[in-house]
């Protein structure tokens, strides 16, 4: 799996600020509205260190600020305030119209978001049209807001770009800090950068049309609490052309997605280390090429496909300004793509295939919980080339694509069937000789075979398998019971009837205008 060492460095230079307001004309704030000249610091709650300090830098987790200038937007009446040195900008009040960061292509800015409402009817609240890297802070203790209504039915006269998301950065953005934020975009995306888009603190509540938070090259996210709506996918990356990008990366925060499409879309790694995340609604939960989840909780809850790796594009274009937003299935089938869990806690209910790899999956860590499909043309499995070597895992779903780990495990897994369909909310409980519980799980839905896999069940002993009113005597002769079927799918298992229980019959299922300005 390739590394996703997208280095970044840290630059802490100290800038001393002029502030020059100007509309229709110019126009200067006084002394006393900005507070220029004045040192401000502020030490906010501390952020716990990234494991990963090659994706995030010192001031990517810091806050805290210094040297700060005031803007109160409440007493703008240019419909536009732009940002043209970098330093560290304080935003208070409520202003109808947008805040515009051009800087030069070395040059940082930091905005920090002190109890503002910024609403735009014509394009994005905060538009960073040029900039080197922008952090957008919350302060703690205060409740934020930005949205836009507009249609975004033109680019930017200037640079061609599609201007269509409530907050769009040019830049990498990072979003920090222990205030809340809420960002509403009616038409279009939540949260765009066209570079790198960090999460690093913060409560951040995101409903958008389209995405919720898109990052084209990478989207990280070390910490916060992210409540994301999206019509579309919640997060997603889209750079295809270098695959040291596109990623995503997620080791820490509270993560509550709801999107009309995937909850989670790489164009090329999908990294779980931590955190916490609940996928309410999706089209398929998590996707991208290369998936690998060794911590966190993650719970999916997916009308197609739970987990899906794949290799391709992102498929079809529905946005200007990214060149790669595509809807679900843009994947194509390959067979480079790898799926490999190592730990955390992964609970799936799917009507589409579980865990789906279009190249290997490899189990060796982690407990994963599945309730699969209920139609017979989709399994709680689905690779040619699965395997196991540690960890639990308990996929239940139809009969008619049901597949085993592979005979390359290291480690014991069992796949039964039952004669009838069991309904959801049976409990299958696996019991040793001595009749002790081994693995429990309930289903939430209706299911006919299940896979079980643990440390464990050891070769040589004899197992039952319970679901309601039905049993199946299990004899572990070797690391592999019952492999399963896998008609119109990747692999070529071959239907057998493993000596001692039952193997899944193929053929059965579970269930079928001109502006005013400012210039700072």
């Amino acid at each position: 799996m390739k590394s996703i060492t997208h280095k970044l460095t840290a630059v802490l230079v100290a800038l001393a600020m002029v502030l020059v307001l100007a509309a229709c004309g110019t126009k200067t704030t006084s002394d006393a509205q900005s507070g220029e000249g004045a040192k401000t610091e502020v030490t906010e709650e501390s952020t716990p260190k990234s494991t990963n300090t090659d994706l995030f830098t010192d001031r990517d987790l810091d806050p805290s600020y210094e040297n700060a200038t005031t803007l109160d937007l409440s007493k703008e009446s240019a419909s536009k305030v732009t940002i043209s040195k970098a330093g560290t900008y304080i935003l208070t009040g409520t202003y109808n119209g947008q805040v515009v960061v051009d800087v030069g292509d070395q040059d940082k800015v930091q905005l920090v978001l002190d109890n503002v409402t910024i609403a735009n009817n014509a394009s994005a609240a905060i538009y960073v049209k040029a900039g080197d890297k922008v952090f957008v802070t919350l302060k703690d203790g205060t409740t934020n807001k930005i949205s836009s209504s507009a249609s975004f039915a033109s680019a930017d006269a200037d640079t061609g770009d599609n201007i269509d998301a409530a907050i769009w950065s040019k830049a990498t953005l990072t979003v920090n800090g222990t205030g809340k934020l809420t960002v509403t975009c009616d038409n279009g995306h939540g949260i765009v950068s066209k570079d790198d888009l960090k999460v690093t603190g913060g409560t951040l509540k995101v409903d958008a049309a389209k995405k919720a938070l898109a990052g084209k090259d990478s989207v990280r996210i070390h910490d916060g609490v992210l409540d994301l709506t999206a019509g579309d996918d919640a997060i997603h990356t889209s750079n295809e052309e270098d695959e040291s990008k596109g990623f995503v990366y997620i080791e820490g925060g509270t993560l509550t997605l709801d999107s009309g499409d995937d909850a989670i879309h790489a164009e090329t790694d999908l990294t779980i280390v931590g955190g916490v995340i609940d996928i309410t609604k999706s089209v398929e939960g998590l996707e991208g090429q290369d998936i690998a989840i060794s911590g966190g909780k993650i719970d999916i809850v997916a009308s197609d496909d739970g987990i899906n790796a794949s290799e391709g594009g992102s498929g079809t274009d529905n946005t200007a300004d990214f060149g790669g937003f595509g809807q679900g299935g843009g994947f194509a089938d390959h067979q480079n793509a790898t799926l490999t869990i190592s730990g955390g806690t992964i609970t799936v209910n799917a009507q589409g295939d579980a865990l789906d790899s279009n190249g290997s999956m490899t189990v060796s860590g982690g407990t994963t919980y599945v309730s699969g499909p209920t139609n017979g043309g989709n399994g709680a499995l689905d690779c040619d080339n699965a395997s196991i070597t540690g960890g639990t895992v308990i996929a239940a779903g139809s009969a008619g694509m049901a597949m085993n780990f592979g005979s390359n495990s290291t480690q014991c897994s069992m796949l039964v069937s039952f004669d009838q369909a069991v309904s959801g909310g049976t409990e299958v409980v696996l019991k040793d000789r001595d009749g002790k519980t081994v693995l429990s799980f309930t289903p939430e839905k209706d299911y006919q075979t299940v896979v079980l896999s643990s440390a464990d069940i050891k070769t040589g002993e004899t197992y039952t398998v319970t679901a309601g009113s039905q049993s199946s005597t299990v004899e572990m002769t070797d690391t592999i019971y019952g492999s399963g079927g896998m008609m119109g799918g990747h692999g070529g298992f071959r239907m057998e009837r493993a000596e001692g229980g039952n193997a899944p019959d193929a053929q059965s299922s579970a269930t079928t205008d001109a502006e005013s300005s400012a210039t700072v």
